[in-house]
C-alpha cells in the first residue's frame, strides 16, 4: 500500500455492487468517450497492432464496454474479424447502436458484438490470434475464470493484453484524469476504487494457473499480457 492510495482513500478494493445499471446514464458516458477519450485508446490500438502479424485474421475484445475500442481497430484493419462479448445488457445494446451507426458510415471493418458471459466464452480453444480487454478487468464478475477462458481461446503463437486502470497509481496521475472528466468523477472514482493493483493482479493469475504472464504498471493503469510486448510510444 502506498502513501497515493491511502491519501486518496483507495487502500481497500470495492467492487462495483451494479455497474451500467441506467441505459441513459450508459448512453452519457459512451457520447463522453467519443468526445474526450480518443486518446485513451491510443496506446491499447498501438499495443494490438504491434502484435498483429501477417496471417492473422482473429481478433476477441473480452468485456467490449460501448465497443469504441473494436470499432476503432476494425475501421484500420478491415481484412481481420474483431468479435466482442459483453455480459452487461445496457453495454450491448449502445455497441450495438454504435455498431450500426458505423455500418451507416461505410466503415469497412469486420467488427460484431454478442451477449455472453465472460467466464464461459463462446469461442473453440485456441481460435484467437489476439484477446484483448480494455477498462473491463475491474468489473468482470469472474476474474479468474475470465483469465483462464482468455488463455484458452487464444492461440498458441498468439497473445492476450488486458489493460486496466491501477488502484495504487501516483496521485498525481489520478489528479491529472480527474481534471478532465469533471461531472464524472465520482464514476472515475468508483471505477478506481473498483480496480486492482498489481499485486491483487499477480494474485488473480497465480489461482488461475497463468504464473508466467506479465504484469506491467503504465500511467495510471496496469498492463497484463500472455508474454512480454514490445514498448508503445505514449
Amino acid at each position: 500500500m502506498t502513501t497515493d492510495a491511502r491519501l486518496l482513500d483507495l487502500a481497500a478494493r470495492v467492487p462495483l455492487a451494479r455497474p451500467y445499471p441506467d441505459i441513459e446514464g450508459v448512453r452519457g458516458y459512451d457520447l463522453g468517450m467519443r468526445r474526450s477519450a480518443l486518446m485513451a485508446y491510443k496506446r491499447p490500438t498501438e499495443r494490438i497492432v504491434a502484435n498483429l502479424r501477417e496471417g492473422m485474421t482473429d481478433l476477441v475484445e473480452v468485456g467490449f464496454n460501448t465497443g469504441l475500442l473494436s470499432l476503432h481497430v476494425g475501421g484500420r484493419f478491415p481484412d481481420v474479424a474483431i468479435s466482442g462479448v459483453e455480459e452487461i445488457q445496457n453495454l450491448v445494446e449502445v455497441a450495438e447502436d454504435n455498431l450500426t451507426l458505423a455500418v451507416w458510415a461505410n466503415m469497412a471493418g469486420d467488427v460484431e458484438f454478442e451477449m455472453a458471459r465472460l467466464n464461459h466464452l463462446p469461442f473453440p480453444d485456441d481460435s484467437a490470434d489476439i484477446v484483448f480487454s480494455f477498462s473491463s478487468l475491474h468489473r468482470w464478475k469472474r476474474p479468474v475464470d475470465t483469465l483462464k477462458e482468455c488463455a484458452r481461446i487464444c492461440k498458441p503463437d498468439g497473445v492476450v493484453i488486458i489493460e486496466d486502470t491501477n488502484r495504487h497509481a501516483e496521485e498525481g496521475h489520478i489528479t491529472f484524469i480527474l481534471q478532465f472528466v469533471k461531472e464524472g468523477g465520482d464514476e472515475f472514482m468508483r471505477s478506481l476504487q473498483a480496480s486492482y493493483t498489481p499485486e491483487e493482479v499477480a494474485d488473480l493469475l497465480g489461482q488461475a494457473g497463468l504464473q508466467d504472464w506479465q504484469v506491467a504498471e503504465e500511467d495510471l493503469g496496469l498492463v497484463i499480457s500472455s508474454r512480454p510486448l514490445t514498448p508503445v510510444s505514449p
